[in-house]
């Protein structure tokens, strides 16, 4: 019976996170009499998310994390290490995930590494899929990286961009890297009545064409803006897409986090606050999974969005969608999946300086959104079957 340990994941309370992990994990748990293992770090609250999918969840032993430390269980430092022995002595493949763990922005780059450096030393398969990779702007950081990457079986990654870092600086060899997508263009979306009924509970009538915008709350962290720039730029885009386009607009909160300051709800309330007059429609409810904002993302006209894998939600649905980023990951995903063809800075805005700029809520508001729908449907098949490919060598590898 082939086990799996899927690694590389914080928490599916970042529906960003429960949507790469629920599509691999399904694609990977349905071949007959193999387990899939999810290493987290909110173990009960992630089997509940990924309940359906075919894995199992247990905290990571690897891994611990002292910001989620009251959702994991309590343990011994001896208890853990002979846990983490144990999984890996039962293990035929490791897969990492985490879309863009290996980067500075958030330090922990080093320490995701370590369970597949100790499944390399004991001769076990092991393969990083779907990542986007820098920058790593600590010499050391970089070291340790490119070692554990140069050792992997199979090294895929989501957009060009991280292929180009990964060979031209970091020096790995270009038959190492394969380009892929994002797992999560594979997620399934809930069913349209399910969609329907979180529209109407959230206040939109049946039937009713609407815009969806995904705001971060945690973006503020990693970019030189501040909470209250940052608020008044999202309260003019919302305003904006009002009066030009004339639909509602839905606020996705794609991150329901127990720490505040990552918390999306927290935002979407104020800016629907500040807004009486527009017709904003908060959609947080408890209990609303990344299936389920798929489905909600992919029904709108238009979707803005500050979290990847909202923007990813939409795309992958055929929906015309735009990411106000603060990192690499944003922009190569956004042009890797609409193509030379779409003007990157027309789906793509760095959040610096679209809140430093006036004009940049007009200019979204006014894209030509048929246009780029029309565009996906000819671009999806190919990002699809590309995150289809890493399904396919994750089977050959363990089958070898």
């Amino acid at each position: 019976m082939p086990n799996i340990l899927l690694t590389g994941i914080t928490s599916c309370e970042s529906r960003g996170v429960e949507a790469l992990v629920c599509s691999l994990a399904t694609a990977l748990a349905a071949t007959p009499d193999t387990t899939v293992t999810v290493l987290t770090q909110t173990p009960d609250l992630d089997a509940e998310a990924l309940a359906g999918s075919g894995a199992d969840c247990t905290a990571d032993p690897f891994v611990v994390s002292r910001s989620w430390a009251t959702l994991r269980p309590v343990e011994t430092e001896p208890h853990r290490r002979e846990r983490a022995s144990r999984l890996l002595q039962h293990a035929d493949l490791i897969v990492a995930t985490g879309g863009d763990l290996h980067t500075s922005d958030y330090g922990v780059s080093t320490s995701y590494l370590a369970v597949l450096d100790r499944a390399q030393q004991l001769g076990i398969p092991t393969a990083m899929v779907g990542q986007s990779v820098g920058p790593l702007t600590d010499p050391a950081e970089q070291a340790a990286f490119t070692a554990t990457a140069q050792r992997l079986d199979l090294l895929t990654v989501r957009e060009s961009t991280t292929l180009s870092y990964l060979t031209e600086q970091l020096g790995l060899p270009a038959d190492k890297v394969q380009l892929s997508a994002d797992p999560a263009f594979l997620l399934q979306p809930s069913a349209p009545d399910r969609a329907q009924q979180l529209l109407t509970g959230a206040g939109l009538d049946t039937g009713q064409e609407y815009m969806c915008l995904a705001p971060s709350r945690g973006v503020t962290r990693y970019s030189t803006i501040t909470d209250t720039d940052h608020l008044d730029a999202l309260t003019r885009l919302a305003d904006t897409l009002w009066r030009v386009r004339c639909r509602p607009l839905v606020l996705v909160p794609h991150c329901h986090d127990s720490r505040e300051h990552n918390d999306d709800r927290l935002l979407a309330r104020q800016i629907a606050a500040r807004l009486p007059g527009v017709p904003v429609h908060v959609l947080d409810a408890d209990g609303t999974g990344a299936g389920d904002y798929k489905a909600v993302l992919g029904g709108a006209e238009l979707v803005i969005s500050e979290r990847l894998h909202a923007s990813i939600g939409a795309l992958s649905s055929g929906t015309p969608a735009v990411a106000l980023g603060h990192s690499p990951k944003f922009h190569g995903v956004l042009a890797d999946t609409y193509g030379p063809a779409v003007p990157a800075g027309d789906v793509h805005r760095d959040i610096a300086e679209f809140t430093a700029d006036p004009a940049a809520a007009e200019h979204l508001a006014r894209l030509d959104t048929e246009k780029l729908r029309n565009h996906l449907a000819t671009r999806l098949p190919a990002q699809v079957a590309l995150a289809t490919a890493d399904i396919t060598r994750l089977h050959a590898l363990l089958n070898s």
